[in-house]
């Protein structure tokens, strides 16, 4: 039986709508799998690079730490003072006591304690974190340590450095809750008043304890690695996997994941690498996965391991289960358009075929992201419902994008401010001291970095507790605000220190005008909830170009300064490059 041309035409139609129906839904389906892709792979490295910043911040505040507790009158008194003398021994009882509020305050160290240089390192006062309680170790059970890297080492750094060790599994004896436990090591020579090097002060930081508190906010889908410099698994979603090398063999990330070596080797910063068959893990099936790696220096400490490798993993299910409602939409899309295809084939007119020829060119348009143009949604027939499923379809695939950037942006600021008090973070500071020097050095104006450090905050964290310290912060980043200008830039650097760049300057008058004001603020008792406390400022100022040309320069001169305002008797000012002002 021949077919007429009414059956074939219809026929021929009907197939070139479910071709072209089924063509156009896959396309945009897959378009948009690979967009929410990339928007899920730069988001993994955006939260790789916060991870790995959080991390350099919390090594920087450990040797902070220590470098504070090394130089502490408490430290030196116990240097000081011979052994057995009943002074000697409070001023251990006393330094002791500082060790474990120190402890109390800071849940990723496990560990604190003052060794001798001599006497083969003894342990003179040692605080260990054992499960929720913190332990003081007897005289009697005090341990020589001098056989050990980090106290040899140590005691051969230059005055000022701070020794940063190696990450490695703690198997020291003794160690209460860290033994056993992946651990960093940081440490600071103590000197005697006479310039007598007595000894360090070390702290032990739980990696496993500070990880944990860095991925809190982290997707519980994320897996997290860590790795030396040479690559072996420090950190891995698999135990098994880590510190292979402290049990005779290595197991290294550019096994795993090859183009890892990259960033061993020092050709590459980070690394976005996708395995469709990856080893399986203990205890978890072989899926496919998206990981992201990247180089994080560890800062200007003494060390064996200048960087360490962060990555972060993630399913690749987890990363296009979003497209599953697309997927099930543009099927519901095409089926939809199949059966009009077929009414479509019976009337070959203009009434029919241009409404189709607008639905056709809008699903085009969904996978670019562009305006669906004009559409028959008015209508009641089969074509309005088809009209109004693109544009169902171009909605969900905009809202979904919108959220995906929303959440980049929601990342990118935190990354750049500081999220209790809303300032600018270090970072964002640099970026913007950076450009100021670039303006100023064209203009040939000078312009001032100020580097405030409240007196006494501890106190009121110890005696107050941390959510009045953090309400008290945020009172003390708004009256700092009210004393600069609108074109000045304040930011919080981290705990008690701020920093404030005051540009266009011709003269020194404005900056002491502003030290004068910021100090006069303060002379007021700051409320926080039910208490008042009574803080004071040290300031230091740093002057561009007399006191340097770069951003790193200004600041640690201003952080000189502020400490000098510091010695001279505190809630004062000071300029780096001229004598102690009057406040």
């Amino acid at each position: 039986m021949k077919l007429g041309i009414r059956t074939r035409i219809t026929l021929l139609m009907a197939t070139l709508g479910i071709l072209a129906s089924g063509l156009t839904g896959y396309y945009a389906y897959r378009s948009s799998q690979s967009l929410l892709a990339e928007a899920a792979e730069r988001e993994m490295l955006t939260s790789t690079r916060v991870l790995g910043r959080r991390l350099i911040l919390n090594i920087r505040e450990a040797a902070k730490e220590a470098t504070l507790l090394a130089e502490l009158p408490a430290t030196q008194a116990v240097a000081d003072l011979p052994d057995a003398s009943p002074h000697a021994i409070a001023a251990r009882n006393n330094l002791a006591r500082i060790f474990e509020s120190v402890l109390a305050i800071q849940p990723e160290y496990f560990q604190i304690r003052l060794i001798r240089a001599d006497r083969h390192g003894l342990e003179v006062v040692r605080i260990d974190r054992d499960g929720s309680d913190l332990t003081r170790v007897d005289d009697a059970a005090l341990q020589e340590k001098g056989h050990f890297p980090y106290v040899f080492r140590t005691l051969k750094l230059k005055p000022g450095e701070t020794y940063l060790s190696p990450i490695f599994v703690n198997q020291e004896q003794g160690a209460h809750t860290g033994h056993g436990q992946p651990t960093l090591q940081v440490a600071r020579q103590v000197f005697a008043s006479n310039g007598r090097l007595y000894g360090l002060v070390i702290i032990n930081i739980d990696l496993n304890g500070l990880f944990e508190l860095l991925k809190a906010d982290l997707p519980p889908t994320l897996g997290l690695y860590l790795t030396n410099a040479q690559g072996d698994f420090l950190i891995h979603p698999d135990p098994e996997q880590t510190f292979g090398f402290q049990r005779g063999r290595r197991i290294l990330a550019q096994d795993v994941f090859p183009p890892v070596e990259d960033i061993v080797d020092g050709k590459a910063d980070y690394r976005v690498i996708t395995l469709n068959n990856p080893p399986p893990q203990r205890g978890h099936p072989a899926v496919p996965t998206t990981a992201v790696f990247l180089r994080q220096p560890l800062g200007d400490y003494v060390s064996d391991d200048p960087f360490a490798i962060v990555g972060l993993s993630m399913p690749q299910r987890e990363i296009t289960r979003p497209t599953h409602t697309l997927a099930t939409a543009t099927l519901n899309i095409v089926f939809v358009f199949s059966a009009i295809a077929f009414v479509l084939a019976l009337w070959m007119s203009r009434a029919l075929t241009y409404p189709l020829q607008l639905i056709l060119q809008a699903v085009g348009r969904v996978s670019t992201g562009r305006d669906l143009g004009e559409l028959p949604l008015n209508r009641k027939d089969e074509l309005g419902d088809l009209a109004r499923g693109v544009a169902h379809m171009h909605t969900q695939i905009r809202d979904q994008m919108v959220v995906l950037d929303e959440h980049r942006r929601t990342l990118d600021h935190l990354s750049r401010h500081d999220t209790l008090t809303g300032l600018p973070n270090r970072r964002m500071f640099f970026d913007v001291l950076q450009q100021a020097i670039a303006r100023a050095e064209q203009a040939d104006t000078q312009l001032a970095v100020m580097f405030v450090d409240l007196d006494n905050f501890k106190d009121v964290n110890d005696s107050h507790g941390h959510a009045t310290g953090d309400r008290v912060l945020q009172v003390v980043a708004a009256r700092l605000q009210h004393c600069v200008r609108a074109v000045d830039t304040l930011a919080r650097l981290g705990g008690d220190e701020f920093i404030i760049l005051i540009e266009s300057l011709d003269t020194r008058e404005p900056v002491t005008a502003i030290a004068h004001k910021l100090i006069a603020q303060f002379e007021t008792p700051i409320t926080a909830g039910a208490r008042e406390v009574l803080l004071g400022l040290s300031i230091g100022i740093s002057i561009l170009p007399e006191d340097g040309s770069d951003a790193e320069t200004l600041v640690a001169r201003a952080d000189e300064a502020m400490y000098a305002a510091k010695m001279a008797g505190r809630n004062g000012y000071r300029f780096y490059s001229i004598p102690p002002a009057s406040s």
